[in-house]
């Protein structure tokens, strides 16, 4: 299905949804297991963490031996200034206020004389010349004045371990079902590059607010290395992962070099069963629609479209059974099942022959406000989880045609301004590992730290 992407914060949930969704048949149906073998832990080689699960963590990377952390800005400064008497003995300030003299005494001293050469005018005067030589541009090849280069720094962090690592943080190991290989898990994840304190700013839930939703699995090309952390940990966890460049393209999707090691703080907090479905037995509506839609609630539909059916105008949804969950919420994150059908008749995307499990996306009325979601989801606003609705688009000529689009509602993926509900269980689904207790309050003031988006004029 096309999907409408308008702001940075949801390309890397498109891509992870697209990479989600691409492969062969035959690879979703026999999908590779994501074996933990490889996956190492050399506590000498992993950085610190420090905070609560639920809440951003700061990082500190082990050091070379002899070195210590970076002095804050303060300290440098003073570092600056606490020894005045190496820059006096440099340029002492009697010398410095006698320059102008013995310069209007000495005009024919050689510095002076390659001074006024290399002057653009030579009318000027030697003495206002010799008292503006220190704040003048040098000029192009004058070596005399130009400023050395500054030395590279010297590395402070030991080099990044080559291994993938994986370590649960003491006490805060979760007490809910380990993570199953293929499932979907929600999570909330900070980034960090080797060595950088500062957190990559395009993969951060908590200041974002919103969980992310990703597939466990090793045919994932940006995500195997972030699933191999994860799987085999008790949802309610937060673990301490290490990815080098040879597990995914995780740190390029990020913008980063590809050779980078990632450092990653990820907080388990729900599991989906890939099998999860919407309700069987939700209420038909009886809606008169076009596209013809054959085979059970709760499982893979049939789309047909009669030669005799009108291309839409206009973006409509229609409920064809109703389920008995809550109703989706504005700005909402939800698991959906869908496939849809081109007015020619061509599939395109179809979550259920995919076998890769029900996917996420965010709803909103606004569907550009915040570019977080597919154009035509905004009318599942006030559906309730578990029903199947129908989505029609309307073309555009010379570029794609109008589609018809089922789409099952499953679940609602707990978010920071979320009730804690079981919403898979009222879909009629068994949401597996997590729920309620593996979801974690963060705190309310999250989504405040986000930076203010608008420019400043």
């Amino acid at each position: 299905m096309r999907s409408v992407v308008k702001a940075p914060a949801a390309v890397f949930a498109a891509a992870v949804f697209l990479a989600g969704c691409s492969g062969n048949s035959d690879s979703s149906s026999s999908p590779s297991p994501l074996a933990k073998a490889g996956v190492t832990v050399d506590e000498s080689a992993l950085p610190t963490l420090t905070g609560a699960y639920g809440e951003a963590p700061t990082i500190a990377f082990p050091l070379l031996p002899g070195k210590s952390s970076p002095s804050p800005t303060p300290l440098e400064d003073e570092a600056t200034t606490q020894d005045p008497s190496a820059a006096a003995s440099e340029t002492p300030a009697d010398t410095a206020s006698e320059t102008p003299a013995a310069a209007s005494e000495t005009p024919a001293d050689p510095t002076t004389e390659a001074t006024t050469e290399a002057t653009t005018d030579p009318t000027t005067d030697p003495t206002t010349e010799a008292s503006e030589e220190p704040s003048a541009e040098p000029s192009e090849g004058d070596d005399a004045v130009s400023p050395s280069p500054s030395p590279s720094p010297e590395p402070i962090y030991i080099d990044p371990p080559t291994s993938l690592q994986a370590q649960v943080q003491p006490g805060m190991e979760g007490e809910d079902e380990p993570v199953k290989a293929d499932n979907l898990v929600s999570v909330d994840i900070i980034v960090w590059e080797w060595g950088e304190v500062e957190p990559v700013v395009s993969l951060n839930t908590f200041t974002s607010g919103v969980p992310l939703v990703m597939p466990v699995r090793s045919d994932n090309p940006i995500l195997v290395g972030l699933s191999r952390v994860i799987v085999g940990q008790n949802v309610g966890s937060r673990v301490l992962g290490v990815i080098p460049p040879s597990q995914g393209s995780l740190a390029a999707q990020l913008g980063l070099d590809e050779g980078a090691t990632l450092v990653v703080a990820v907080d388990i907090r729900e599991q989906f069963s890939k099998d999860l479905q919407a309700q069987a037995d939700a209420k038909p509506t009886g809606a008169q629609i076009g596209p013809k839609i054959s085979g059970p609630l709760g499982g893979a539909p049939t789309i047909s479209v009669p030669a005799d059916v009108p291309e839409p105008t206009d973006i409509s949804t229609t409920v064809i059974a109703t389920g008995a969950g809550p109703a989706v919420e504005d700005h909402q994150q939800i698991l959906v099942h869908y496939a849809a059908v081109d007015w020619a008749g061509k599939a395109d995307g179809d979550t259920w022959k995919d076998g890769r499990g029900p996917v996420a996306i965010t709803v909103t009325a606004d569907p550009y406000g915040d570019g977080s979601t597919l154009e035509a989801f905004s009318g599942l606003v006030g559906i309730p989880v578990g029903s199947r609705v129908l989505i029609l688009t309307p073309g555009k000529e010379g570029s794609y045609l109008a589609e018809a689009v089922v789409l099952d509602i499953i679940a609602v993926v707990v978010g920071d301004d979320t009730e804690d509900e079981d919403d898979a269980d009222a879909a009629g689904g068994d949401e597996g590992a997590g729920g309620d207790d593996a979801a974690g309050d963060a705190p309310s003031d999250q989504a405040s730290a986000e930076p203010d988006p608008s420019p400043t004029e």
